[in-house]
């Protein structure tokens, strides 16, 4: 018998690979205690929701995954790797986490699908073409796709309709 966490599991279809690992990452603000010995393991096309109550460290869970807040102590692996501390690896890295915040910062002056394009289109270099087609699958999907060419304002969206397509930007990332 192996010990699992030394040794790592063969890439191909059935086979789990650890995307995103925290080690015992603690994270105060003062004498404020926000993360405490958080441990946590996410396999690769896991999807991973966060809920808990106001204050809880949620946010600055996700911001120390994309180090836009550093740690005080323990260790977060990504793609079996430390962080990168800064430069464009760091870019990279911040390219290739996804997320979605409270307040989704929608160009109110662009479109629906013009939204959840910009990234993929943008930053991964992705075809419009191609990425107008995901973005019309994915808006389908919740509903929203006969919305794609209305602009989030002043015709406005709803605050729901927001997070749809946040979670659509986020997904095509």
């Amino acid at each position: 018998m192996t010990n699992s966490s030394t040794t790592t599991q063969p890439t191909g279809s059935g086979c789990a690979q650890t995307l995103l690992k925290l080690e015992d990452v603690n994270k105060s603000f003062g004498d404020l205690r926000v993360l405490r010995a958080v441990n946590l393991s996410m396999e690769r096309g896991e999807v991973l929701v966060i809920v808990g109550p106001s204050g809880g460290g949620k946010s600055t869970l996700c911001r120390t995954i994309n180090r836009l807040e550093p740690i005080d102590s323990g260790r977060i692996l990504f793609d079996g790797k430390p962080l990168p501390a800064e430069g464009r690896e760091l870019a990279r890295h911040r390219a290739d986490v996804g997320m979605v915040f409270q307040s989704f910062n929608l160009f109110e002056h662009k479109t629906i699908l013009h939204n959840v394009t910009l990234g993929p289109v943008n930053v991964r270099k992705t075809p419009k073409a191609q990425a107008e087609a995901q973005a019309m699958d994915l808006l389908r999907r919740v509903g929203i796709h006969s919305q794609a060419h209305k602009l989030t304002f002043p015709a406005g969206i709803s605050p729901v309709e927001s997070t749809w397509v946040a979670c659509c930007d986020w997904c095509l990332m």
